[in-house]
């Protein structure tokens, strides 16, 4: 593979995109995660935190 302006372009978009889609799965989980009427408030706050702390991976 020849490292050239475009294919470094390419993989920036391409590596942006799958930043949002996997952003927007994290946002998913906690929306269910706040909806879920059979979890107490502590362990929706602890799954709450985990989603988030892949938030600060990505």
């Amino acid at each position: 593979m020849v490292l050239s302006r475009e294919n470094i372009i390419e993989g920036l978009i391409d590596l942006k995109s799958e930043r949002e889609n996997e952003s927007r799965r994290i946002i998913i989980s906690i929306k269910e995660i706040v909806e879920n009427q059979n979890m107490n408030d502590m362990e929706k706050l602890k799954l709450i935190n985990n989603e988030l702390g892949k938030i600060l991976v990505i």
